[in-house]
């Protein structure tokens, strides 16, 4: 049976034609298994809509800030007034900045989730099936605009399955599969705009999600492993070569 498992985001999103939307319905229907998916799909559809954060000014900020300028004109020196106006708008456009980060991080960490479940789906996992880095990481050459740094954790518990091309945060990204016993741990890495460090772990439906950046490169783990585990792969992953 051949599930139109790259088609699922697509029919949720309502951005197939009739003759195409009919076929996954009538595939839905016959098929657990996606059945299934689609179903984790609607709920984390959900979830972006109702838990990701919205930020706005409170009611009257703008007045707030006019009536401070009016104020500070009437009795400060012009010079005066332009200083305290530029911290005035400072002040609101770091409020905003930092509002557009979380924002776009929860952004992100949908769309990693929502990658993680996709691979499990059928086949999608590996485009590149190896345990061996010298396999996996000569293959993204020439389908991505960077090299993605691969690394075999064997020894440590954290064997290489292989990797794949996934879509996200609006551009091409390479994915490294690992396994931890029975379970699938999936590596996002793309090229980052932001300096070295890492972010507190999130979960969503029973997922781990873990970010940070480092060698001018972003990361996002996603596995159902232990909060514990996925920790230990982290470390592991960000520790320099010996």
């Amino acid at each position: 049976m051949n599930c139109p498992v790259d088609r699922l985001e697509a029919y949720l999103d309502e951005e197939l034609d009739a003759a195409q939307a009919t076929q996954v319905e009538q595939h839905l229907a016959s098929c657990a298994e996606c059945s299934a998916a689609m179903s984790r799909l609607r709920h984390q559809q959900q979830r972006v809509r109702t838990d990701a954060p919205y930020y706005s000014a409170p009611a009257g900020f703008d007045e707030t800030i006019r009536q401070a300028l009016r104020r500070e004109a009437s009795r400060e020196t012009p010079w005066r007034w332009v200083a305290i106006a530029a911290s005035l708008l400072l002040a609101a456009s770091l409020a905003w900045n930092f509002a557009q980060l979380r924002l776009r991080t929860n952004t992100i960490a949908a769309e990693v989730l929502t990658g993680h479940l996709r691979s499990l789906l059928g086949d999608h996992l590996l485009d590149v099936p190896s345990s061996d880095r010298h396999t996996v990481k000569p293959w993204f050459a020439g389908k991505l605009d960077f090299s993605p740094d691969v690394k075999d954790l064997a020894a440590e518990g954290y064997p290489l399955a292989g990797g794949r091309l996934d879509y996200l945060d609006g551009r091409r990204v390479a994915v490294l599969a690992f396994h931890r016993r029975q379970h699938v741990i999936n590596l996002f890495t793309w090229p980052s705009d932001s300096a070295a460090g890492a972010q507190s772990p999130l979960t969503r439906d029973g997922v781990h999600l873990l970010h940070w950046t480092a060698g001018g490169m972003t990361y996002w783990a996603a596995s159902d492993v232990s909060a514990a585990d996925l920790e230990q792969f982290a470390k592991l992953y960000r520790a320099p070569p010996q």
